[in-house]
């Protein structure tokens, strides 16, 4: 039979121990729920920042070592960030620029690089294995890949944010 004393002692170790998980989880659930930090923006007084979106549609792509039998289609959209006063400025999509709307600052550059925006594009994604293009795993790299190789060719500004709006493999 064990002392006594040894079973308290257990029972308070036991309690403290519990006691300090449930604090522990509380305050992680708590801030979770109520002091989510909201997201850091940089204005300029009278600036007003917005995100737009510059599509690039329908790349198709035969990938390495597919002996042309498989393809992938791909749609971007590209989102970038312009300063406009008062607000306004630039629509929200765009699609190779043909909107209606003049384009401006990165906007515009990316219609004005577009084709060699798409070549370079066309050129990583058909070097990479069937493998690679068809594993969920890898697309977050892809993305990445991706979003440097377009930002290497503009000048006034860069893309933000890619977007895969279209990712089919056949």
């Amino acid at each position: 039979m064990q002392n006594p004393i040894v079973k308290i002692l257990i029972i308070v170790f036991a309690a403290v121990g519990l006691l300090v998980v449930e604090v522990a989880t509380s305050r992680m659930l708590i801030k979770n729920m109520f002091f989510k930090p909201e997201k850091e923006t940089v204005q300029h007084p009278e600036m007003h920042y917005a995100g737009h979106i510059y599509m690039i549609d329908d790349l198709v792509i035969n990938p390495a070592n597919s002996g042309g039998r498989r393809h992938l289609l791909v749609s971007l959209g590209l989102e970038y960030l312009i300063a406009s006063e008062g607000g306004g400025g630039e629509g929200g999509g765009h699609s190779g620029g043909a909107e209606g709307k003049e384009l401006v600052g990165v906007g515009a550059e990316l219609s004005l690089r577009e084709p060699q925006i798409r070549d370079n594009l066309i050129t990583l994604l058909a070097g990479q294995d069937i493998s690679i293009l068809s594993d969920i795993q890898y697309r977050e790299k892809i993305r990445e890949s991706l979003h440097k190789s377009i930002n290497y060719h503009l000048e006034t500004g860069q893309v933000e944010k890619l977007y895969f709006v279209k990712y089919v493999f056949q």
